[in-house]
């Protein structure tokens, strides 16, 4: 009997990461689900805070929560006006935003749009 080996191709390789869920725990003890989101919810978020997006220190500390799926597996939706962003915020506390920011950085803070495409070709 002849064993077949199924592999993805670079381009399944990339989806897949791209749709990989991560989960990261805060010091509360809370579990946390971590996506990373297309780039129109980034997009959207820019939108939905108006001025405020012109900080870039704001938008370095909010950005990293529109990662945020779940939390203690009760579902998180994309925030779409900043009473939403803020009511996150909020519910996450400086726990939940510390280990989401060290996870998103730790996780996605390096990735390379370069690569990313080159991957993608093959």
């Amino acid at each position: 009997m002849t064993k077949i080996t199924l592999k993805e191709t670079p381009t399944q390789e990339v989806l897949a990461k791209a749709n990989e869920e991560s989960t990261v725990i805060d010091a509360l003890g809370r579990t946390i689900k971590i996506k990373k989101p297309g780039v129109l919810a980034q997009y959207r978020l820019i939108e939905a805070l108006g001025d405020s997006a012109k900080n870039q220190t704001y938008m370095g500390m909010v950005l990293p929560l529109i990662y945020v799926t779940a939390i203690d597996d009760l579902a998180v939706n994309q925030p779409k006006t900043k009473l939403q962003v803020e009511a996150l915020i909020q519910q996450l506390d400086e726990s939940g935003i510390e280990a989401v920011m060290n996870h998103v950085q730790e996780k996605y803070g390096n990735s390379d749009p370069e690569k990313d495409k080159e991957e993608l070709k093959n």
